[in-house]
């Protein structure tokens, strides 16, 4: 999922701060900290969504969240500019947004790899040579196990699907048939 233009604009303006103070990368951690620790709370979105609270408490109880993950003053301090401007909802886009953004300047790319079975390490290091001299960019994986495809891989890299799956294989033989079956 990409992220919105709104949130692209203020991971942007975020990014370009933090390469400025080399924080690049631990702004990312802070900022996928305080998403997940939001998310663990539904209670959370529904305190910060309702007009009827007070900014004040409102900005209390982030700074207790941000304080809590141990996030640096350039996250707390854009933490409290998307609290004032009411975009905190979207900050999860933008998290997600500020990961595209450090990736393409580090020269970085995210895999998203499914198999049938958990991957064993030599597997996982493996993928990641063959993503990387594919892709001419370092990679780091996000591994997913789904029984469904029954075994082979799924890997994707941006909007990219390398499928090797058997149950894509398995599909491509069965229309093949069907339409040898029908000529």
């Amino acid at each position: 999922m990409r992220a919105g233009g709104l949130s692209k604009r203020y991971a942007k303006a975020l990014a370009d701060v933090a390469a400025e103070q080399q924080l690049l990368e631990a702004v990312g951690r802070d900022l996928r900290a305080v998403v997940e620790t939001m998310k663990r709370t539904r209670e959370v979105d529904t305190f910060f969504a309702s007009p009827a609270v007070p900014l004040t408490d409102k900005r209390r109880i982030l700074h207790t969240i941000a304080e809590g993950v141990g996030v640096k003053p350039l996250t707390t301090n854009f933490l409290n500019l998307i609290l004032e401007k009411r975009r905190l909802p979207h900050l999860g886009e933008m998290a997600l947004a500020y990961e595209e953004l450090t990736d393409e300047r580090l020269g970085r790319g995210k895999a998203t790899v499914t198999s049938a079975v958990p991957l064993s390490e030599p597997i996982v290091h493996g993928l990641k040579e063959r993503l990387r001299m594919a892709t001419g960019k370092e990679i780091y994986l996000e591994t997913r196990v789904d029984p469904s495809i029954v075994g082979g891989l799924v890997a994707q890299i941006g909007s990219t699907i390398y499928d090797g799956s058997v149950r894509t294989q398995l599909k491509k033989v069965r229309e093949h048939l069907l339409k040898s079956e029908y000529r």
